[in-house]
């Protein structure tokens, strides 16, 4: 993915799980999601996504999708994979009109949890120095945390298994 690994962990395992599950056809669900909603709070709400970055962590994705649309054909016909690349570029433009489906999806999520009031609360604090620090700053401090995280990870397990063998041990089985 084109994503950049300091910023988007997040984003990445939400879009993994998101593709990996089944669903309504998008435009359908979407559609009616959206029906009920006013015009005014769906804006508000493409506002907010526009202004908290989350428009931008999906940058990468229809290129990612019609390269990987296009080269899941190669394990079938390998003489075929120069060709498949140029035909994945030739047709990226056609799906990255489709980008602001993601938009909306998005926008519909915030918009069916949030109020306008709140939406609006929201924006002003994006747009607020604080906001847009959090927003700037958001790439590296998830990388700060995943590399904790993964730290933290190896320190305990390399306890649990310290743990298990002492048990084991007691049972009289030496791992």
């Amino acid at each position: 993915m084109s994503f950049s690994h300091s910023g988007r962990f997040g984003v990445r395992l939400l879009l993994a799980a998101a593709l990996a599950v089944p669903a309504l056809p998008v435009p359908f669900a979407l559609a009616q999601q959206a029906a009920k909603l006013a015009a005014t709070h769906l804006q508000l709400a493409r506002d907010l996504v526009a202004v908290n970055g989350e428009a931008r962590a999906f940058d990468g994705i229809i290129p990612n999708i019609v390269d990987g649309a296009a080269l899941s054909f190669v394990q079938t016909n390998p003489d075929l994979a120069g060709q498949l690349r140029e035909v994945a570029i030739l047709v990226r433009p056609e799906f990255e009109q489709r980008r602001s489906e993601i938009i909306d999806i998005l926008a519909t999520a915030y918009a069916n949890r949030f109020s306008e009031a709140e939406l609006k609360e929201a924006i002003a604090f994006y747009r607020s120095p604080t906001g847009a620090k959090l927003v700037q700053d958001r790439p590296a401090i998830v990388q700060e945390a995943v590399q904790g995280i993964q730290v933290w990870g190896a320190q305990v397990n390399a306890q649990a298994v310290e743990r298990v063998r002492a048990e084991m041990r007691k049972r009289g089985v030496d791992l």
